[in-house]
Protein backbone atom coordinates (compact mmCIF):
# COMPACT_ATOMS: atom_id res chain seq x y z
CA UNK A 1 0.00 0.00 0.00
CA UNK A 2 1.00 3.27 -1.08
CA UNK A 3 1.87 6.23 1.83
CA UNK A 4 -1.18 7.90 0.08
CA UNK A 5 -3.43 5.22 0.05
CA UNK A 6 -2.80 4.39 3.63
CA UNK A 7 -2.82 8.04 4.66
CA UNK A 8 -6.46 7.94 3.12
CA UNK A 9 -7.49 5.02 4.86
CA UNK A 10 -5.69 6.41 8.28
CA UNK A 11 -8.48 9.37 7.90
CA UNK A 12 -11.40 7.52 6.73
CA UNK A 13 -11.39 5.40 9.74
CA UNK A 14 -10.15 7.67 12.65
CA UNK A 15 -13.10 9.31 11.32
CA UNK A 16 -15.61 6.29 11.23
CA UNK A 17 -13.61 4.85 14.63
CA UNK A 18 -14.80 8.66 16.60
CA UNK A 19 -18.08 8.75 15.00
CA UNK A 20 -18.70 5.11 16.62
CA UNK A 21 -17.18 5.39 19.77
CA UNK A 22 -19.27 8.33 20.52
CA UNK A 23 -22.38 6.35 19.52
CA UNK A 24 -21.93 3.45 21.43
CA UNK A 25 -20.34 5.99 24.38
CA UNK A 26 -24.13 7.16 24.51
CA UNK A 27 -25.55 4.14 25.41
CA UNK A 28 -22.66 2.67 27.76
CA UNK A 29 -22.07 6.01 29.56
CA UNK A 30 -25.35 6.00 32.04
CA UNK A 31 -23.58 6.99 35.14
CA UNK A 32 -23.89 10.67 35.90
CA UNK A 33 -20.76 13.10 36.38
CA UNK A 34 -20.74 15.91 38.70
CA UNK A 35 -17.80 18.09 39.42
CA UNK A 36 -18.59 19.58 43.03
CA UNK A 37 -15.56 21.82 42.10
CA UNK A 38 -17.17 24.66 40.72
CA UNK A 39 -20.57 26.39 40.38
CA UNK A 40 -22.66 27.97 38.10
CA UNK A 41 -24.28 31.08 37.56
CA UNK A 42 -27.87 31.15 36.29
CA UNK A 43 -30.09 33.81 35.42
CA UNK A 44 -32.88 35.05 37.51
CA UNK A 45 -34.61 35.72 34.47
CA UNK A 46 -33.55 32.92 31.65
CA UNK A 47 -33.75 32.95 28.21
CA UNK A 48 -37.54 32.45 26.86
CA UNK A 49 -38.29 29.74 24.38
CA UNK A 50 -40.54 31.77 21.97
CA UNK A 51 -41.41 29.24 18.81
CA UNK A 52 -41.04 25.84 18.09
CA UNK A 53 -41.73 23.61 15.30
CA UNK A 54 -41.77 19.90 14.48
CA UNK A 55 -39.84 19.26 10.97
CA UNK A 56 -40.84 15.84 11.06
CA UNK A 57 -37.46 14.25 10.41
CA UNK A 58 -34.29 14.44 13.27
CA UNK A 59 -31.41 13.93 10.56
CA UNK A 60 -31.40 17.71 10.21
CA UNK A 61 -28.27 19.91 11.11
CA UNK A 62 -28.02 23.98 10.57
CA UNK A 63 -25.88 24.44 7.17
CA UNK A 64 -25.83 28.44 8.28
CA UNK A 65 -27.84 31.65 8.80
CA UNK A 66 -28.62 34.72 6.71
CA UNK A 67 -30.12 37.88 8.11
CA UNK A 68 -33.45 36.14 9.24
CA UNK A 69 -32.77 32.55 7.58
CA UNK A 70 -32.07 29.45 9.03
CA UNK A 71 -30.58 26.83 6.63
CA UNK A 72 -31.25 23.13 7.10
CA UNK A 73 -29.20 20.38 5.52
CA UNK A 74 -29.07 16.59 5.97
CA UNK A 75 -26.30 13.86 5.23
CA UNK A 76 -28.69 11.60 3.47
CA UNK A 77 -30.42 14.28 1.03
CA UNK A 78 -26.71 16.87 0.95
CA UNK A 79 -28.46 18.66 -2.48
CA UNK A 80 -31.82 19.58 -0.87
CA UNK A 81 -32.29 22.70 1.64
CA UNK A 82 -34.70 24.13 4.00
CA UNK A 83 -34.99 27.51 4.63
CA UNK A 84 -37.45 28.93 7.69
CA UNK A 85 -37.58 32.27 8.76
CA UNK A 86 -36.61 32.77 12.82
CA UNK A 87 -40.59 32.78 13.09
CA UNK A 88 -40.20 29.33 12.06
CA UNK A 89 -43.81 30.39 9.49
CA UNK A 90 -42.25 30.34 6.50
CA UNK A 91 -40.67 27.57 4.66
CA UNK A 92 -38.89 27.21 1.79
CA UNK A 93 -37.43 23.85 -0.26
CA UNK A 94 -33.64 24.78 -2.16
CA UNK A 95 -32.67 22.24 -4.63
CA UNK A 96 -28.62 22.85 -5.15
CA UNK A 97 -27.20 21.95 -8.39
CA UNK A 98 -23.81 20.76 -9.29
CA UNK A 99 -21.36 20.88 -12.19
CA UNK A 100 -20.94 17.03 -11.88
CA UNK A 101 -23.32 14.15 -13.06
CA UNK A 102 -22.98 12.69 -9.69
CA UNK A 103 -20.81 13.11 -6.44
CA UNK A 104 -19.40 10.11 -3.71
CA UNK A 105 -21.62 10.99 -0.45
CA UNK A 106 -19.33 9.69 2.36
CA UNK A 107 -19.46 12.49 5.12
CA UNK A 108 -21.06 15.67 2.82
CA UNK A 109 -21.61 18.80 4.79
CA UNK A 110 -23.35 21.78 3.28
CA UNK A 111 -22.19 25.40 4.58
CA UNK A 112 -24.35 28.78 4.23
CA UNK A 113 -21.90 32.18 4.70
CA UNK A 114 -24.32 34.56 2.65
CA UNK A 115 -24.29 35.00 -0.69
CA UNK A 116 -22.26 31.78 -0.59
CA UNK A 117 -22.99 28.31 -0.09
CA UNK A 118 -20.21 25.19 0.19
CA UNK A 119 -20.69 21.80 -0.08
CA UNK A 120 -17.90 19.73 1.20
CA UNK A 121 -16.50 16.45 1.98
CA UNK A 122 -13.12 16.33 3.13
CA UNK A 123 -12.52 12.32 3.20
CA UNK A 124 -13.25 11.93 -0.90
CA UNK A 125 -12.44 14.94 -1.38
CA UNK A 126 -14.51 17.94 -2.55
CA UNK A 127 -15.12 21.22 -2.40
CA UNK A 128 -17.79 22.87 -4.20
CA UNK A 129 -19.00 26.47 -4.14
CA UNK A 130 -21.88 28.64 -5.34
CA UNK A 131 -23.82 32.00 -4.81
CA UNK A 132 -27.35 31.82 -2.72
CA UNK A 133 -28.75 33.59 -5.79
CA UNK A 134 -29.25 29.88 -8.20
CA UNK A 135 -27.58 27.74 -5.34
CA UNK A 136 -25.63 25.99 -8.23
CA UNK A 137 -22.74 24.84 -7.36
CA UNK A 138 -18.73 24.90 -9.25
CA UNK A 139 -15.92 22.80 -8.01
CA UNK A 140 -12.82 24.83 -6.60
CA UNK A 141 -10.77 22.24 -4.48
CA UNK A 142 -7.89 22.17 -7.23
CA UNK A 143 -5.45 19.43 -5.03
CA UNK A 144 -6.50 16.66 -3.45
CA UNK A 145 -6.16 17.86 0.09
CA UNK A 146 -7.72 15.67 3.36
CA UNK A 147 -9.63 17.18 6.16
CA UNK A 148 -12.32 15.93 8.77
CA UNK A 149 -14.17 19.14 9.28
CA UNK A 150 -14.17 22.17 7.90
CA UNK A 151 -15.66 25.87 8.42
CA UNK A 152 -15.33 28.81 5.85
CA UNK A 153 -13.43 32.00 6.50
CA UNK A 154 -14.75 33.54 3.67
CA UNK A 155 -15.54 32.87 0.09
CA UNK A 156 -12.15 31.37 -0.91
CA UNK A 157 -11.03 29.94 3.00
CA UNK A 158 -11.60 27.15 4.47
CA UNK A 159 -10.50 26.65 8.70
CA UNK A 160 -10.18 23.00 8.85
CA UNK A 161 -9.26 19.96 10.62
CA UNK A 162 -7.12 17.17 9.52
CA UNK A 163 -4.56 14.48 10.48
CA UNK A 164 -1.03 15.60 10.09
CA UNK A 165 1.15 13.66 7.34
CA UNK A 166 4.10 14.41 9.89
CA UNK A 167 2.30 13.65 13.04
CA UNK A 168 -0.14 11.52 12.30
CA UNK A 169 -2.09 13.45 14.77
CA UNK A 170 -5.01 15.94 14.13
CA UNK A 171 -4.03 19.64 13.59
CA UNK A 172 -5.83 22.19 12.54
CA UNK A 173 -5.36 24.88 9.55
CA UNK A 174 -6.66 26.50 6.52
CA UNK A 175 -7.07 26.06 2.98
CA UNK A 176 -6.81 28.58 0.24
CA UNK A 177 -8.78 28.08 -2.38
CA UNK A 178 -7.79 30.67 -4.65
CA UNK A 179 -4.14 29.59 -4.68
CA UNK A 180 -3.99 26.50 -6.13
CA UNK A 181 -5.81 24.88 -2.82
CA UNK A 182 -3.25 25.54 -0.60
CA UNK A 183 -3.63 24.25 2.49
CA UNK A 184 -1.55 25.95 5.78
CA UNK A 185 -1.25 23.88 8.96
CA UNK A 186 -0.55 25.03 12.50
CA UNK A 187 1.01 22.09 14.73
CA UNK A 188 1.38 23.93 17.63
CA UNK A 189 -2.52 25.03 18.54
CA UNK A 190 -4.01 20.91 19.43
CA UNK A 191 -2.23 19.95 22.44
CA UNK A 192 -1.41 16.19 22.96
CA UNK A 193 -2.32 14.91 25.84
CA UNK A 194 -2.97 11.38 25.16
CA UNK A 195 -2.47 10.17 21.52
CA UNK A 196 -3.02 13.13 19.81
CA UNK A 197 -6.68 11.68 17.99
CA UNK A 198 -9.28 10.86 20.62
CA UNK A 199 -7.63 13.45 23.00
CA UNK A 200 -7.63 16.68 21.11
CA UNK A 201 -11.10 15.53 19.72
CA UNK A 202 -13.54 19.02 19.36
CA UNK A 203 -15.87 21.30 17.36
CA UNK A 204 -14.40 23.78 15.25
CA UNK A 205 -15.94 27.29 14.38
CA UNK A 206 -15.24 30.31 13.24
CA UNK A 207 -16.39 33.59 14.85
CA UNK A 208 -17.15 35.81 11.61
CA UNK A 209 -18.11 39.01 13.57
CA UNK A 210 -14.40 39.01 15.38
CA UNK A 211 -12.38 36.80 12.72
CA UNK A 212 -11.51 34.24 15.55
CA UNK A 213 -11.01 30.87 14.70
CA UNK A 214 -12.75 28.78 18.11
CA UNK A 215 -11.40 25.20 18.54
CA UNK A 216 -13.55 23.99 22.21
CA UNK A 217 -12.46 20.31 23.17
CA UNK A 218 -14.89 18.00 23.85
CA UNK A 219 -12.74 15.72 26.75
CA UNK A 220 -10.83 18.53 29.12
CA UNK A 221 -12.00 22.30 29.84
CA UNK A 222 -10.36 24.06 27.52
CA UNK A 223 -11.04 25.95 24.17
CA UNK A 224 -8.84 27.59 21.47
CA UNK A 225 -8.78 30.99 20.09
CA UNK A 226 -6.48 31.99 17.26
CA UNK A 227 -6.94 34.73 14.37
CA UNK A 228 -7.27 33.83 10.43
CA UNK A 229 -2.98 33.20 10.14
CA UNK A 230 -3.36 30.46 12.85
CA UNK A 231 -1.81 32.23 15.29
CA UNK A 232 -2.79 31.61 19.38
CA UNK A 233 -4.54 34.43 20.99
CA UNK A 234 -4.91 32.82 24.18
CA UNK A 235 -6.48 29.17 25.63
CA UNK A 236 -9.28 29.95 27.29
CA UNK A 237 -10.83 27.60 30.16
CA UNK A 238 -14.23 26.07 30.99
CA UNK A 239 -15.66 26.45 34.33
CA UNK A 240 -14.88 22.88 35.33
CA UNK A 241 -12.29 21.54 36.09
CA UNK A 242 -11.09 18.53 34.38
CA UNK A 243 -7.74 19.75 32.87
CA UNK A 244 -6.50 16.26 31.64
CA UNK A 245 -9.00 14.17 28.70
CA UNK A 246 -9.91 10.70 30.82
CA UNK A 247 -9.37 8.55 28.05
CA UNK A 248 -7.95 5.18 27.51
CA UNK A 249 -6.78 3.85 24.25
CA UNK A 250 -6.44 0.49 23.22
CA UNK A 251 -5.46 -1.13 19.46
CA UNK A 252 -6.85 -3.07 17.29
CA UNK A 253 -4.06 -5.08 16.42
CA UNK A 254 -5.74 -7.21 13.15
CA UNK A 255 -6.41 -3.68 12.07
CA UNK A 256 -3.13 -2.21 13.36
CA UNK A 257 -5.86 0.99 14.46
CA UNK A 258 -6.56 2.66 18.05
CA UNK A 259 -9.44 2.87 19.52
CA UNK A 260 -10.95 4.37 22.84
CA UNK A 261 -10.59 1.19 25.36
CA UNK A 262 -13.28 2.45 28.19
CA UNK A 263 -15.98 5.42 27.61
CA UNK A 264 -14.29 8.77 28.24
CA UNK A 265 -15.57 11.49 30.42
CA UNK A 266 -17.34 14.11 28.15
CA UNK A 267 -16.83 17.83 28.93
CA UNK A 268 -17.70 19.69 26.10
CA UNK A 269 -20.36 18.03 23.75
CA UNK A 270 -21.41 21.11 21.87
CA UNK A 271 -20.64 24.87 21.32
CA UNK A 272 -21.46 27.79 18.71
CA UNK A 273 -20.04 31.35 19.02
CA UNK A 274 -21.60 34.49 17.95
CA UNK A 275 -20.30 38.28 18.63
CA UNK A 276 -18.29 38.51 21.62
CA UNK A 277 -19.63 35.09 23.04
CA UNK A 278 -18.89 31.56 23.07
CA UNK A 279 -21.69 28.91 24.30
CA UNK A 280 -21.02 25.74 25.38
CA UNK A 281 -23.12 22.62 26.06
CA UNK A 282 -21.69 20.78 28.98
CA UNK A 283 -21.94 17.55 30.10
CA UNK A 284 -20.99 17.90 33.85
CA UNK A 285 -23.42 18.78 36.57
CA UNK A 286 -21.73 21.34 38.91
CA UNK A 287 -22.23 21.55 42.64
CA UNK A 288 -25.84 22.29 44.08
CA UNK A 289 -27.52 22.03 40.86
CA UNK A 290 -30.72 20.81 40.23
CA UNK A 291 -30.87 16.71 38.98
CA UNK A 292 -34.25 17.15 38.12
CA UNK A 293 -33.66 20.16 35.83
CA UNK A 294 -30.24 18.42 34.82
CA UNK A 295 -32.46 14.99 33.20
CA UNK A 296 -35.13 17.14 31.68
CA UNK A 297 -33.28 19.86 29.92
CA UNK A 298 -29.25 20.70 29.04
CA UNK A 299 -27.16 23.41 30.45
CA UNK A 300 -25.38 26.25 28.34
CA UNK A 301 -22.25 27.61 29.29
CA UNK A 302 -21.39 31.16 28.35
CA UNK A 303 -18.16 32.84 27.96
CA UNK A 304 -17.19 36.15 27.00
CA UNK A 305 -13.90 35.60 24.35
CA UNK A 306 -12.70 39.37 24.48
CA UNK A 307 -11.71 39.12 27.68
CA UNK A 308 -11.68 35.59 28.44
CA UNK A 309 -14.59 35.27 31.40
CA UNK A 310 -17.09 32.85 32.47
CA UNK A 311 -20.43 35.28 31.89
CA UNK A 312 -23.68 32.71 32.80
CA UNK A 313 -25.64 29.81 32.22
CA UNK A 314 -29.18 28.72 31.16
CA UNK A 315 -31.44 25.73 30.64
CA UNK A 316 -32.43 24.45 27.12
CA UNK A 317 -35.60 21.98 27.35
CA UNK A 318 -35.80 18.56 26.60
CA UNK A 319 -38.89 17.66 23.83
CA UNK A 320 -40.41 14.32 25.15
CA UNK A 321 -37.11 11.90 25.56
CA UNK A 322 -35.32 14.36 23.40
CA UNK A 323 -32.19 16.36 24.41
CA UNK A 324 -30.53 19.07 22.20
CA UNK A 325 -28.24 18.02 19.44
CA UNK A 326 -27.02 20.56 18.25
CA UNK A 327 -27.11 24.58 18.03
CA UNK A 328 -26.88 28.20 16.43
CA UNK A 329 -26.89 31.43 17.92
CA UNK A 330 -27.50 34.11 15.44
CA UNK A 331 -27.94 37.92 17.01
CA UNK A 332 -29.86 37.49 19.97
CA UNK A 333 -31.16 33.95 19.03
CA UNK A 334 -30.29 30.81 20.02
CA UNK A 335 -31.44 28.26 17.53
CA UNK A 336 -31.43 24.39 18.79
CA UNK A 337 -32.35 20.93 17.14
CA UNK A 338 -33.93 18.90 19.87
CA UNK A 339 -35.24 15.31 18.24
CA UNK A 340 -37.53 16.63 15.04
CA UNK A 341 -37.55 19.77 16.69
CA UNK A 342 -36.41 23.28 16.23
CA UNK A 343 -36.71 25.71 18.96
CA UNK A 344 -35.85 29.58 19.11
CA UNK A 345 -34.74 31.35 22.68
CA UNK A 346 -34.88 34.43 22.85
CA UNK A 347 -31.46 35.51 24.62
CA UNK A 348 -32.74 39.61 24.48
CA UNK A 349 -30.37 41.91 26.16
CA UNK A 350 -28.87 39.27 28.30
CA UNK A 351 -25.43 40.00 28.39
CA UNK A 352 -25.75 43.85 29.00
CA UNK A 353 -24.98 44.66 32.60
CA UNK A 354 -24.77 40.99 33.78
CA UNK A 355 -23.75 41.50 37.89
CA UNK A 356 -22.36 38.24 39.77
CA UNK A 357 -24.78 39.44 42.46
CA UNK A 358 -27.48 38.85 39.90
CA UNK A 359 -26.94 35.44 38.94
CA UNK A 360 -27.93 32.39 41.33
CA UNK A 361 -26.11 29.40 42.03
CA UNK A 362 -29.00 27.28 42.65
CA UNK A 363 -32.21 26.52 40.97
CA UNK A 364 -35.29 27.58 42.52
CA UNK A 365 -38.58 25.13 43.07
CA UNK A 366 -39.91 27.49 40.38
CA UNK A 367 -37.99 26.78 38.08
CA UNK A 368 -38.22 23.38 38.30
CA UNK A 369 -41.97 23.58 38.22
CA UNK A 370 -42.06 25.22 35.17
CA UNK A 371 -39.78 23.08 33.66
CA UNK A 372 -42.33 20.13 34.79
CA UNK A 373 -44.99 22.18 33.20
CA UNK A 374 -43.32 22.90 30.24
CA UNK A 375 -42.55 18.85 29.41
CA UNK A 376 -46.46 18.10 29.92
CA UNK A 377 -47.28 20.16 27.36
CA UNK A 378 -44.63 19.20 24.76
CA UNK A 379 -46.15 15.85 25.15
CA UNK A 380 -49.84 16.59 24.36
Amino acid sequence: MTKKKLYISLLICTIGSIGLMTLLFAFTQKELQRDTSFLRGFLPTPPNKVHQLDLEYNGYYIAGTAEDKIYLSNTKSPLYLIAIDTALQNKQEIHLTIDQDSLPLRSPQVRVISPYFFLMDGTIPYVLRGNTTDWKAYSILENRLYFTNAEPIDSTTLAIRTISKKTQEFTLGTIHLSDSSKMTLSHKLLQKQVDGIFDVDGTLQYNRQRKQLIYTYRYRNQYIVANDSLELQFLGKTIDTISQAQIKIGTISSKNQQKMAAPALKVNKYSATSGNYLFVNSKLLGNRESLILWKKSSVIDVYNIVDNSYKFSFHVEDIGENKLKSFYVLDDKFIGLIGNHIVIYQLRNLFNNIKPSSLTNQNNKQKTQNLNSNTKKNKH
